[in-house]
């Protein structure tokens, strides 16, 4: 006998598996996109970070003269007072090597603060220099820790230098003329934050610290204790 032309049972089976996926992808409808938007993971809101923010060490006033590297009065550079702080500096972070506590002058406990991984200071150099202030501030700092200070910004580019900050190492640890930091705040999106003043404090003697996790930002202000006349 003959077999009748045409499709096999075991063609006509294999047709319609195939088919299958096809269909129910057609009649998903508007209740399947939405279950597949619910499922996505949320915008990225950047990686978890430490940025610390400092004013420069003590400038030239009526009576207290600036001096550079070299002891030459130099109305941009540190006074005498402004280099005791920048080479006691060091002193703040290194409790942390052990995560010990180093005792402030005072006698009490001093805050911990995390080793700094990344420095920045404004620019002194180039046709947008500022003073030396900010860069020796920190270079102490940077020698004891084997870390190189980034003075690549100068005071006017706190936006590109917070988008760079949030982008480094962490911790980061930025040294800066003291009227530009709120706009350094501001640009790391931490202005609104709890506790965070409108303005920097008459003082050189403070360490803002700015932590976020998970997407959020914390604040706390944190004393040096590192002269005899800090508060």
């Amino acid at each position: 006998m003959t077999r009748a032309s045409g499709p096999s049972r075991r063609t006509v089976l294999l047709g319609l598996a195939l088919a299958a996926p096809v269909v129910a992808a057609g009649c998903g409808g508007k209740g399947d996109q939405q279950s597949a938007s619910a499922s996505a993971p949320p915008a990225d809101p950047g990686h978890d970070t430490t940025v610390m923010i400092i004013r420069h060490g003590e400038r030239p006033r009526s009576g207290d003269p600036g001096f550079d590297e070299a002891g030459k009065q130099d109305k941009k550079s540190l006074t005498r007072q402004g280099w005791e702080r920048s080479h006691a500096l060091p002193r703040l972070f290194a409790a942390t090597a052990n995560t010990t506590r180093a005792p402030a002058s005072s006698g009490s406990a001093r805050t911990a603060l995390p080793r700094p991984a990344t420095l920045y200071a404004a620019a002194d150099r180039g046709p947008h220099a500022g003073a030396h202030r900010m860069r020796q501030t920190v270079t102490p700092l940077g020698e004891a820790l084997h870390v190189g200070v980034n003075t690549e910004f100068a005071e006017g580019r706190e936006k590109e230098l917070a988008a760079a900050a949030l982008s480094a190492a962490s911790p980061v640890l930025i040294c800066w003329e003291h009227s530009k930091i709120p706009a350094i705040v501001e640009a790391l999106g931490a202005a609104q934050v709890t506790g965070v003043p409108q303005d920097w404090p008459d003082r050189f003697d403070l360490v803002w610290v700015f932590t976020r996790r998970a997407g959020t930002w914390t604040f706390r202000s944190v004393p040096q204790h590192l002269l005899s006349g800090d508060a």
